[in-house]
């Protein structure tokens, strides 16, 4: 049974270098669509999806020294790979897991304001060309922006656009 769930670890690997005592925190990205109003000579209209908007992440790292900036090797426009992992115990004590798989290009790399006695924060801003989520170890998100793929809750919602045009 489903109940609510309490995150106790969270890692992240970034093009492999293993970031897991640095992550402050991960913003998956927002599934969004492009909606088009419909009316048609109806009182009240109704709303089609047009379109998705486009995939972005967030990755705030803490403490991030220069082995670390190095060891990136990231340069704005970049291909990355980027992976979270987060666990946890639910309500009734089950243990959960999530891991959530990011490909695309590093957007902006934004340090935090300096100041005396807090540590450095590092935020990584990324557009998204894939995207994939298994909670559990069940794909539940799967998205790749050059193929069309796009399983959103484990249903496959260009499945037979893709077909119909002779793509895999």
């Amino acid at each position: 049974m489903f109940t609510n769930r309490v995150r106790q670890a969270i890692a992240a690997t970034l093009q492999g270098l293993p970031l897991s005592a640095t992550v402050e925190d991960f913003t998956p990205p927002k599934i969004e669509f492009e909606m088009e109003e419909m009316r048609g000579g109806r009182f009240i209209g109704e709303e089609m999806a047009k379109g998705g908007k486009v995939l972005t992440a967030k990755l705030t790292l803490q403490g991030l020294g220069p082995e670390v900036m190095l060891a990136l090797g990231v340069t704005v426009g970049d291909d990355i790979l980027l992976n979270v992992r987060e666990a946890g115990q639910d309500q009734d004590g089950n243990t959960w897991f999530t891991y959530h798989t990011v490909g695309g290009k590093l957007k902006f790399l934004e340090e935090t304001t300096l100041k005396m006695g807090e540590k450095p924060k590092t935020i990584l801003d990324l557009s998204c060309r894939t995207y994939n989520r298994l909670e559990n170890g069940v794909p539940v998100i799967d998205i790749d922006v050059r193929t069309q793929k796009f399983v959103l809750n484990g249903v496959d919602i260009l499945g037979d656009a893709r077909r119909a045009v002779l793509l895999p």
